[in-house]
């Protein structure tokens, strides 16, 4: 190559070079250091970036060169999750109540500035007027858990079921004034102690009966832990919250309201703090849940 073309080459590469850096710092500028095609796949398995936990529908951020101008020459601090979606929202669920320890739990609530939604029973329940009152009139959601909780009552049919249902409706409406449209059932909706009253597609059916009469049923996808045997310590009970919490959004977090469950409301204020510092707003459910998909699983 002589020395014209040697010349010629130089300038062409100098030009790229110019050119490049240009339209890089202002795409960097413009985007703020996230660009919103660059998706590297290869890296989803784990759903980890930064140290911090994403979820199923969430893109894993892969723009490094759009990154390093960003920080290099305009001194912008880019997000990994910045065009992501970032309201985490976790549900505090509360089953089987009310119970002695519901009006600790409503000051914790109430401490903290969080609402909740408790799933009720009504099946030898004392002062269970002046309790579901007491739930409702604070700001939280009453939701229907059905009345006697009886597996072998309920799930024996479509029709005892939505009998035992409408009972549970009656007492919180003689309360309150409201019928509850959300529901809970005992066991989730992917119990299988069910087959045994009613057959192996009990559940399908009264979710069929739910959504024709207008209910929507709610299930969890996290759990506290406080309903199994031998109950769980509080430290135990604190890593079922870290363990089933990771990476979901919503939230929606199983704890019991019972009278035999101190260590729940002993470790509340705790749950209410880690969920806090992971980034998650608390709601209550109802009718417009989002996601509802993602969580129940009959």
């Amino acid at each position: 190559m002589g020395l014209k073309g040697k010349r010629g080459l130089a300038v062409l590469v100098a030009l790229v070079v110019i050119f490049g850096a240009i339209f890089g710092t202002a795409l960097a500028f413009y985007s703020e250091g996230y660009l919103s095609g660059v998706v590297d796949d290869s890296k989803t398995p784990d759903k980890t970036q930064a140290g911090e936990v994403l979820g199923e529908w969430e893109e894993y951020y892969g723009g490094e060169l759009n990154t390093l101008l960003a920080q290099r020459f305009l001194g912008i601090e880019s997000s990994y999750f910045r065009g992501l979606k970032e309201n985490k929202v976790a549900y505090l669920t509360f089953d089987d109540g009310p119970s002695s320890n519901t009006p600790e739990i409503l000051e914790v609530l109430e401490r903290y500035g969080v609402k909740a939604t408790f799933f009720v029973n009504g099946w030898n329940k004392k002062n269970y007027k002046e309790m579901y009152r007491m739930i409702y009139e604070k700001g939280h959601v009453l939701g229907n858990h059905t009345y006697s909780h009886r597996y072998d009552l309920i799930y024996s049919s479509v029709e005892n079921f939505m009998a035992d249902l409408k009972k549970q409706e009656e007492m919180i409406y003689e309360a309150t004034g409201i019928r509850p449209r959300i529901i809970r059932f005992p066991g989730g909706s992917d119990n299988l102690v069910s087959i045994r009253y009613g057959g192996a597609d009990i559940m399908k059916k009264i979710a069929e009966r739910l959504k024709k009469e207008g209910y929507i049923y709610v299930d969890w996808n996290a759990s506290a832990g406080d309903a199994l045997k031998p109950p769980p310590s509080r430290e135990q009970m604190m890593d079922y919250v870290r363990l089933t919490t990771k990476g979901k959004n919503p939230v929606v977090l199983l704890m019991h309201d019972m009278n035999s469950k101190r260590e729940t409301l002993e470790i509340l204020p705790w749950i209410i703090e880690y969920l806090r510092n992971e980034g998650y707003e608390f709601g209550v459910i109802d009718e417009n849940i989002e996601n509802i998909d993602k969580i129940n699983r009959v």
